[in-house]
């Protein structure tokens, strides 16, 4: 269980987000709550409405901070690189980021399909370095998009999978390949263009 901290008179949107992603390390997502956060800042569970609107708002703004961490990763390992360079510099960050921040990634990938405009805005902004990487590919936007829908599937399923120990002392070795096979069908030149698979396959 999380030790209590002091009370503090002073309390902010920042302080109460910081506070909740405390919880969230320490005790699980699941144990996540307005009444938890406000035991945790040692205030009412009432003033805490000053600063988030809901626990669902609250869940949010703690999404975002994962996000915008994530990012500035993934932007500070792009830059300056291209293609297959910069595509293991990328999926090297997503994988040390989540065994670092195992909550965060875990909470990033539970609202993943959240319709939350900042939310949406945040992963606009997460997506782009691992775009601007396929696009250095010469994929169309069509193939581009659905390209870092199956990088971020093969990060997200590696993860989730090394966090429950499923790959023992391999498990490097595992994403090597993972990474790997991605890079050669992108360098092939033979990325697969938007359509019905059955379709592809008779051409």
């Amino acid at each position: 269980m999380a030790a209590a901290p002091p009370v503090l008179r002073n309390l902010s949107t920042e302080i109460v987000v910081e506070a909740a992603l405390r919880l969230a390390s320490s005790d699980g997502l699941d144990a996540v709550s307005l009444g938890k956060v406000a035991r945790e800042l040692g205030c009412h569970v009432t003033s805490l409405y000053t600063y988030v609107d809901s626990i669902d708002d609250l869940r949010v703004r703690m999404v975002l901070v994962v996000q915008a961490d994530l990012a500035q990763q993934l932007w500070q390992a792009a830059l300056g690189r291209t293609r297959v360079d910069a595509l293991h510099a990328l999926a090297g960050v997503y994988r040390d980021f989540g065994m670092a921040k195992p909550t965060y990634i875990r909470l990033l990938f539970a609202m993943a399909t959240t319709a939350d405009p900042r939310f949406v805005d945040g992963a606009k902004h997460l997506a782009e370095p691992i775009r601007a990487t396929l696009r250095s590919f010469r994929l169309d936007d069509e193939q581009v998009r659905h390209a870092h829908r199956a990088f971020s599937a093969a990060m997200r399923g590696f993860l989730m999978s090394e966090l429950q120990d499923m790959y023992g002392n391999d498990a490097s070795d595992t994403f090597e390949q993972i990474v790997r096979l991605f890079t050669l069908a992108l360098e092939s030149d033979a990325w697969p263009v938007a359509g019905p698979v059955s379709k592809q396959r008779r051409r």
